[in-house]
């Protein structure tokens, strides 16, 4: 009984230990971060340090609960069927969704080919209402678009570019 519970406890261990070392890593990269002397309190600074140090104050606590005694309990599983076998057709729209992201939203922009991967990952979910998703997918692809670009100030494709030249511009302003 005990040689389970210390089993338990190394587990929980190396497991926060790598959610602490995820979180200072992450602290240590956001500080080396170059800030123009103009910007203001809300930067590129300020996600990383938030989420650098959500995950080092919360591996402290984990450190403690561990060194307490409490440890995590695995459930019962729930009522329902076991499945053996991957569900592979998900995988390949949610995976064509994301293809597509990749190589269209330069061209595309954003709205349009990000609404296009929400459905595909909504579809691929199970969702059966396939013209709710498709509004649902845009409106929150317009969200994100909208919050990204008002709000963080981080702009995000939003012009249709159809330029498949290997040329390079550079634009310099004088």
């Amino acid at each position: 009984m005990i040689q389970k519970s210390i089993k338990a406890a190394k587990g929980e261990l190396v497991f926060t230990s790598f959610l602490f070392l995820a979180g200072f890593i992450i602290l240590v990269d956001t500080a080396s971060l170059q800030v123009p002397q103009n910007a203001e309190i809300v930067n590129a600074q300020a996600f990383p340090f938030a989420v650098g140090g959500l995950l080092v104050l919360l591996s402290i606590i984990q450190f403690i609960s561990v060194y307490r005694g409490q440890l995590g309990k695995p459930e019962d599983i729930e009522a329902g069927e076991i499945s053996a076998k991957p569900n592979w057709k998900a995988l390949a729209i949610a995976g064509a969704g994301l293809v597509q992201y990749a190589l269209l939203v330069n061209m595309l922009t954003f709205i349009p080919i990000g609404a296009i991967l929400f459905f595909c990952v909504a579809y691929a979910l199970g969702a059966k209402k396939i013209l709710k998703t498709a509004i649902i997918s845009l409106v929150v692809a317009s969200v994100v678009y909208v919050a990204f670009t008002q709000g963080l100030q981080i702009q995000l494709p939003s012009e249709l570019d159809f330029n498949f030249s290997n040329e390079i511009v550079v634009e310099e302003n004088w």
